[in-house]
């Protein structure tokens, strides 16, 4: 029996208002800017009331976040077998997100906000899971022999990330295609020569 001290179970939460509001929050950022996609608008945007979402986002620029880098991504490429196919298919994929018009407005907006560090810290970083995949591309083009065994995806990964992301929100997609191709062949060229560059680092320490 229910009495008035036991507490109730909330309704949960519809997935389906859940993306409308992120589709709202991403169409208002491309079509406003930042500072004009605010809860309210939102809100009527997704035809839901502003408690709903604050009941599933704490703050605006939570929900912005989750817009710009959450739901709506593109899945990890498979491994096809040549390395710098890999790498030209990784940095198209992180262009593409770098430039769709809601990053473009919502990442500097979120960096400029005044937030703590560990929220621009987490903006900016890229999953785990994600950079398991990086390494494992690797691995398997090191095992194919195309590449040393020694090669820092660290820093290549962080490469890949740095520049696609600053190309994005300056450029957007402009001129594609040669980005993605001079990128991908830079990223090769420092992968298959690993080895030379490893012991250049350890010669100037």
């Amino acid at each position: 029996m229910v009495n008035s001290e036991t507490p109730r179970a909330g309704r949960p939460r519809d997935p389906g208002k859940d993306q409308a509001v992120l589709v709202a929050a991403r169409r208002l950022l491309a079509e406003v800017g930042y500072q004009q996609t605010t809860i309210a608008a939102i809100a009527r945007s997704a035809e839901v009331n502003t408690p709903a979402i604050y009941r599933r986002w704490p703050t605006r620029e939570a929900l912005i976040e989750e817009a710009v880098h959450g739901t709506g991504g593109h899945p990890l490429p498979e491994v096809s077998g040549d390395l710098r196919t890999d790498l030209a298919t990784w940095v198209r994929i992180f262009l593409v997100r770098a430039a769709r018009p809601a990053a473009r407005a919502g990442v500097p907006g979120l960096l400029a906000d005044p937030q703590s560090e560990d929220a621009r810290q987490r903006l900016l970083a890229i999953g785990a899971p994600v950079r398991k995949a990086f390494q494992e591309m690797l691995d398997d083009a090191a095992a194919r022999g195309e590449i040393p065994v020694d090669v820092d995806a660290t820093f290549l990964f962080d490469l890949l990330s740095g520049a696609t992301t600053m190309r994005g929100l300056t450029r957007g997609a402009e001129d594609e295609d040669r980005f993605v191709d001079s990128l991908a062949g830079s990223l090769f060229v420092l992968a298959v020569h690993a080895s030379e560059t490893i012991g250049l680092k350890a010669g100037h320490e």
